[in-house]
C-alpha cells in the first residue's frame, strides 16, 4: 500500500492514546491495603450484615404477632353462631323474578288522533 491510499482514509488520530501506556497494567493489579484498612473493612460488613438480620428478626416478630391475632379472630369468628339473614322488601317491591327485564302490564301504545 502506498501512502496515498493511507491518506485517503486515515486512521482517526487521538491526541492523549499513548499518553499513559502503562495505564492499562496498572489499572488491572488488585489494590493492595494495609491490615488496619482491611480490619476496618471487615468492621464494617459485620456492622451491616448485623443491621441486616436486626431488621430480618423485626419483620419476622412483626409477622408472627399478625399471624397470632389472625387466629384469635378466626377463632372467635368460627365459634359465633352465623344467623341467616333475610332480605328486606321495600314499600312496592315485590319479590324478584327470573325475568325482570321485562316490563309488567300490557304494552302502551300512543295514538295521536
Amino acid at each position: 500500500m502506498s501512502t496515498e491510499n493511507s491518506s485517503a482514509t486515515p486512521r482517526p488520530q487521538r491526541e492523549k492514546a499513548n499518553l499513559h501506556p502503562g495505564r492499562l497494567v496498572l489499572d488491572t493489579q488488585t489494590k493492595r491495603r494495609t491490615p488496619a484498612e482491611k480490619h476496618a473493612a471487615d468492621l464494617h460488613a459485620k456492622e451491616i450484615q448485623a443491621a441486616r438480620n436486626a431488621a430480618i428478626q423485626q419483620g419476622c416478630a412483626r409477622v408472627s404477632e399478625m399471624e397470632e391475632t389472625m387466629e384469635v379472630e378466626q377463632a372467635e369468628q368460627a365459634t359465633a353462631k352465623v344467623k341467616p339473614v333475610r332480605p328486606k322488601w321495600g314499600p312496592g317491591e315485590g319479590r324478584p323474578t327470573n325475568i325482570s327485564g321485562l316490563p309488567r302490564g300490557p304494552p302502551r301504545v300512543d295514538r295521536e288522533d
